[in-house]
C-alpha cells in the first residue's frame, strides 16, 4: 500500500502543477526585436519574431497607430517600410493568421538637414594588419589620422603598424614610410604647402617630416610630451598639441624655432585645427570641451560642459550643454562648420556657428553613429568603434578613421 502511495503522490503533484501552469504555444505570433532600432520615415527595417505569415498581405504591421507596408514576409522576419511619424518612441504590433503580438519599441529620429551615408572603403573589420592592396582587400592596423594631398589623394597614419600610407584614386593602398623604432606610436599629421607630410610619434615624443617625392623621412623635433597631431597656418608655421604637457607649441617656418603658443589649465590638447578666422581650436583631453584660442591668446569655450560623462547626452542644440568625452579628431569645413569626432561616444557631431561665426552660440547636432560596433548605413544607424581622424574632403564627402574597427569609412553627404 505504501509503495502505491509513493507512486501516486508525485503524479498528483504534477497534475496539480499542470492545472495552474501556462504552457506557451509554439504557434503563437511573437515579436522579438527590430533592426535597426532608430530611423526615419520611409526607412526599411526588419522585424524579427515567430509565426508570421509568409504572405506579406496577411501580416498587418502597425507602428504607433499607423500601418507599415510589408515588402517581404518570412515565418521569422518581416521587411517593412516605416510610416510617417514625428520624432519619438513608438510601438510595433503585428497581426497575422496565427495571432497578434506587440511590445517592440522603435525610435524615430529628427530628420537632419542633409542625409549622411556611411560606407567602408579601406580595410577589413577587426583585422589588425598592414596589408597593401585595393580597398577592402587591403588591411589597416589602427588608422588614426587622414589627410588630403594637393593632388587630391588620401594619406593616413596607421598606428600600431607605424606606417604612413597612401590611398590612390582607384583605392589602391600603399605603405610609403614607416617608423621602426621599438615602442613607437605614430599619430596624426598634416601637409604643408610644399607637399611635405608632417606627423608625430606620440610615444617617443618626436615630430617627423616626410617628403613623398624623395621618400626622405626625418625627425624635426624631439622631447615632446605626447604630441597628438599637427596643424599648419597660412604662413607655414607648425603647431603641435602636447597632451600631457597641456600645451600647444609653435615651430617657426624654416627655422623650426620652438615657442609656447597656448597653455591649458583644465586639460591637455588632444587635437587642434584652425578655423576660417585664424583662431586655433583645441579639443581638451580630460577637459571634456573644445576651446577657441584667438591670435591674441584669449581662450573661449565653444563646446562642452567640462564634465566627464560616460554616456552622451541625447539632446542636441546648445554647444555649451553638449557632452564631449574623448575628441581625438575633428575637421573644419571652409564655411566654418566643425565635424567633431568622439572616440568614446563612437559618433560624429556637427558644430555650426551662428551668423556671426560664434561657435558657442551656434548649434550642435549628432549626425553619425553613437553606438559602438560596426555597420555601414545612414546617419545614426551607422556604427563605429572609436572615431579618430576626420577629413572634410569637399562639400559632399567626409572620410573617417574608424580606429578600433581598423577601417577607413567614407561619408557621402546629400
Amino acid at each position: 500500500m505504501k509503495k502505491i502511495l509513493y507512486f501516486l503522490l508525485p503524479l498528483l503533484l504534477m497534475t496539480a502543477c499542470h492545472k495552474n501552469s501556462y504552457v506557451a504555444r509554439v504557434t503563437d505570433v511573437r515579436l522579438v526585436s527590430v533592426d535597426p532600432k532608430n530611423g526615419y520615415p520611409g526607412d526599411l527595417v526588419t522585424l524579427l519574431g515567430n509565426n508570421f505569415s509568409t504572405d506579406p498581405e496577411k501580416n498587418i504591421v502597425m507602428l504607433g497607430g499607423e500601418r507599415a507596408r510589408v515588402l517581404e514576409a518570412y515565418s521569422n522576419r518581416l521587411l517593412v517600410i516605416l510610416p510617417d511619424h514625428e520624432p519619438g518612441q513608438y510601438e510595433f504590433s503585428v497581426e497575422a493568421p496565427a495571432g497578434k503580438a506587440e511590445g517592440v519599441q522603435f525610435n524615430y529620429l529628427k530628420i537632419p538637414d542633409h542625409e549622411y551615408l556611411v560606407s567602408t572603403i579601406v580595410g577589413q573589420q577587426g583585422v589588425r594588419k598592414c596589408i597593401d592592396g585595393v580597398g577592402t582587400g587591403a588591411a589597416t592596423y589602427m588608422p588614426t589620422g587622414i589627410n588630403k594631398a594637393a593632388d587630391g589623394t588620401l594619406w593616413f597614419t596607421d598606428r600600431g603598424g607605424n606606417k604612413i600610407r597612401h590611398i590612390a584614386p582607384d583605392m589602391t593602398v600603399t605603405s610609403e614610410a614607416s617608423v621602426d623604432e621599438s615602442g613607437a606610436a605614430i599619430w596624426q599629421g598634416a601637409f604643408d604647402a610644399q607637399g611635405n607630410y608632417w606627423y608625430n610619434d606620440k610615444a617617443k615624443g618626436k615630430l617627423y617630416r616626410f617628403n613623398p617625392g624623395t621618400k626622405k623621412n626625418e625627425v624635426m623635433a624631439s622631447g615632446l610630451n605626447n604630441p597628438m597631431n599637427v596643424a599648419i597656418d597660412a604662413s607655414g608655421n607648425i603647431y603641435v598639441p602636447c597632451r600631457n604637457a597641456q600645451k600647444v607649441y609653435k615651430f617657426a617656418a624654416g627655422t623650426m624655432e620652438k615657442s609656447e603658443y597656448a597653455t591649458f589649465e583644465t586639460g591637455g590638447p588632444s587635437f587642434i585645427g584652425f578655423d576660417p578666422k585664424g583662431n586655433l581650436i583645441a579639443a581638451l583631453w580630460n577637459g571634456y570641451k573644445l576651446v577657441s584660442v584667438a591670435p591674441d591668446g584669449t581662450q573661449t569655450v565653444i563646446m562642452g560642459t567640462g564634465e566627464k560623462k560616460d554616456e552622451k547626452d541625447d539632446g542636441d542644440g546648445d554647444p555649451l550643454k553638449a557632452t564631449v568625452r574623448s575628441c581625438q579628431g575633428f575637421d573644419i569645413a571652409p564655411d566654418g562648420t566643425i565635424y567633431v569626432g568622439d572616440a568614446a561616444y563612437h559618433c560624429v557631431r556637427k558644430l555650426t556657428p551662428d551668423e556671426n561665426g560664434d561657435y558657442s552660440k551656434g548649434t550642435v547636432e549628432t549626425i553619425l553613429g553613437g553606438t559602438k560596433g560596426y555597420a555601414d548605413g545612414k546617419g545614426l544607424n551607422a556604427k563605429f568603434n572609436e572615431v579618430d581622424g576626420i577629413l572634410v574632403y569637399d562639400e559632399s564627402t567626409l572620410y573617417i578613421c574608424d580606429s578600433q574597427n581598423c577601417l577607413i569609412r567614407k561619408v557621402s553627404i546629400r
